[in-house]
C-alpha cells in the first residue's frame, strides 16, 4: 500500500498532485490512501474517482480516502 498527504497543498494543487499519485499507484498496481485537506479539491476529487469508477473508502471527518487499484 502507498500512501500519500496532500494536506500540505491548497486548491487546485491537492488534485493535481492527487492524480500524479493515484497514476504512480495504478501503474504499480497498489492501494494508495491519501490524507487530504477538507473542502473544495476533496469534493472534486470524489468525484472524479466516481466519474471514472475507482473503487474507494472516503472517511471525509478523518480526511483519509483509500482508493483501490483499478482492474483493466
Amino acid at each position: 500500500m502507498v500512501e500519500r498527504d496532500l494536506k500540505g497543498f491548497e486548491c487546485p494543487q491537492q488534485f493535481v498532485q492527487f492524480k500524479l499519485a493515484l497514476r504512480s499507484a495504478q501503474l504499480s498496481k497498489h492501494r494508495i490512501t491519501f490524507s487530504l485537506n477538507k473542502g473544495e479539491s476533496a469534493n472534486d476529487i470524489e468525484r472524479f474517482l466516481q466519474k471514472n469508477a475507482y473503487s474507494y473508502n472516503f472517511d471525509k471527518q478523518r480526511g483519509l480516502l483509500l482508493v483501490e487499484p483499478l482492474h483493466v
